[in-house]
């Protein structure tokens, strides 16, 4: 009903003639007035949501890209979601290499799954996996995904009867220098590394001249032989300098006045390296490369095993380190290819820290020039320390999901290392399974729902031990 109002009636009209016919003005009823007869209605009028799609702009802001994998749902707007690192590359990310972080159990690893491995598979690309999670007795959780794609599992054990990645592969250039424009990290900075690691300092000038003399003369021999050159070759090197190269020409790197002196410089890098191959690494890095380690590569899905390899010591860091390195080198060498290539590495604190690190860091710089996205998964920014490699690998990753967390200084951290709007520690403490925050460079986060079809939750499932199925 509409309003009833009442009108002024001057005391002396101008014109007599209208207010004689002029209507009197309503009575309002005491009655009608206490009950609020009177008042404006507080109730809205009738709409349709086609009139009120207009008030919500994030709807009426859709994403028009049609290219890339789809990741899941936009749950503010309703629409399908690309995170595809090489799609979105040059509009939205200038950096491809993505990052997961989140609590256990939260949807991480199903994500991965099927975001950065089946679906990009599915788009032409090449998967890397470095796979660290046990799943029972068949080995890591990506071996069903591995058996159902028909690709080979290569597996890594301690002590021998695994597969084997020379330290020292002909594939990883001496320098870092591979041809291809791109120079991932080589056979000197790595060596290097894993002895600091070992030896729990820094090489000093003397060591690292040492290293590097001997290094060159197990190579050129090796080469001269048509064997691959191997760390015991160069442990027994530093330990007993060779005094003529392999073609017979004297070594005289250092003048006559230190050739004797020098041949006691390698002494403790020799003896760390020998301790490794006669004990972490033994049968991992101290042998000529395996032929299914190569072969993998002819895939699209290459899985790496490492599930048997211990947490604690350095072998487990010193492995995916050199395996990201010889397939850094590789990709490099074949940068005609143009091939887009992922690795994933889901454990990430596993090579967040010291020498063999940085390396890893280093060679994650060169994603670009390799065409090499690494996709790695954290569970607490928290528990790394403000000076870990690690930290770097996700401020610098163009492509963050921020799954549910737990503990508020967990969600703070996020919120802090990325910058997000105050208040999305609350956000983040109630995200549901398989809902995250997605944030591409600097841009706003929106809230995503990963979306799986059957197939998908199949292969992905890791819940079958625990909940006592076959």
């Amino acid at each position: 009903m509409a309003r009833r109002t009442t009108t002024a009636v001057p005391d002396a009209p101008e014109n007599p003639e209208s207010a004689a016919r002029r209507r009197p003005p309503p009575r309002r009823s005491k009655w009608l007035d206490r009950w609020g007869w009177y008042e404006h209605r507080a109730a809205g009028a009738y709409t349709t949501t086609r009139q009120a799609e207009v008030l919500n702009l994030a709807t009426q802001r859709r994403d028009a890209r049609s290219e890339g994998v789809l990741f899941g749902l936009n749950k503010l707007s309703q629409s399908l979601v690309i995170i595809d690192p090489f799609a979105l590359y040059g509009d939205e990310i200038e950096n491809i290499n993505v990052c997961a972080i989140g609590d256990i159990g939260k949807g991480k690893s199903s994500g991965i799954k099927t975001g950065f491995v089946l679906r990009q598979i599915a788009a032409g690309r090449r998967v890397v996996v470095l796979d660290k999670k046990r799943q029972g007795a068949s080995g890591g959780e990506y071996t069903p995904i591995a058996r159902e794609l028909g690709a080979a599992s290569v597996r890594f054990r301690t002590g021998g009867g695994g597969a084997s990645l020379n330290l020292l592969d002909p594939e990883i250039a001496a320098t870092g220098q591979t041809g291809g424009g791109v120079d991932p990290a080589g056979q000197n900075a790595l060596v290097a590394a894993v002895l600091e690691d070992t030896m729990g300092r820094t090489l000093s000038e003397r060591e690292y001249a040492a290293l590097n003399r001997a290094l060159r003369i197990i190579t050129d021999r090796a080469a001269a032989s048509g064997t691959e050159a191997t760390a015991a070759d160069l442990a027994a090197e530093m330990l007993a300098p060779s005094t003529h190269t392999a073609d017979g020409t004297p070594v005289t790197d250092f003048g006559e006045l230190w050739e004797d002196e020098a041949r006691r410089w390698g002494r403790d890098p020799g003896l760390a390296l020998r301790r490794l191959c006669d004990g972490d690494l033994k049968g991992l890095v101290d042998q000529p490369t395996s032929p299914d380690v190569r072969a993998a590569l002819e895939h699209p899905l290459v899985h790496f095993d490492v599930s048997e390899m211990p947490t604690k010591g350095p072998a487990l860091r010193v492995i995916m380190t050199v395996i990201h390195t010889w397939l850094a080198n590789v990709l490099a060498a074949r940068a005609d290819h143009h091939e887009q290539t992922l690795l994933v590495v889901e454990e990430g604190w596993h090579i967040a820290g010291g020498s063999t690190g940085q390396v890893f860091h280093d060679n994650m710089k060169l994603s670009r020039g390799l065409g090499l996205s690494t996709v790695s998964a954290f569970h607490h920014i928290s528990d790394l320390p403000a000076e870990s490699p690690a930290r770097a690998l996700m401020k610098e990753a163009g492509i963050v999901l921020l799954y549910g967390q737990e503990r508020y200084e967990d969600a703070a951290e996020a919120v802090a290392m990325y910058h997000l709007p105050p208040g999305t520690e609350e956000t983040l403490m109630n995200l549901p399974k398989g809902h995250c925050l997605v944030k591409y460079g600097s841009q706003d986060p929106m809230l995503v729902e990963h979306v799986r079809s059957s197939t998908e939750q199949r292969l992905t499932d890791t819940d079958a031990i625990i909940k006592g199925e076959q």
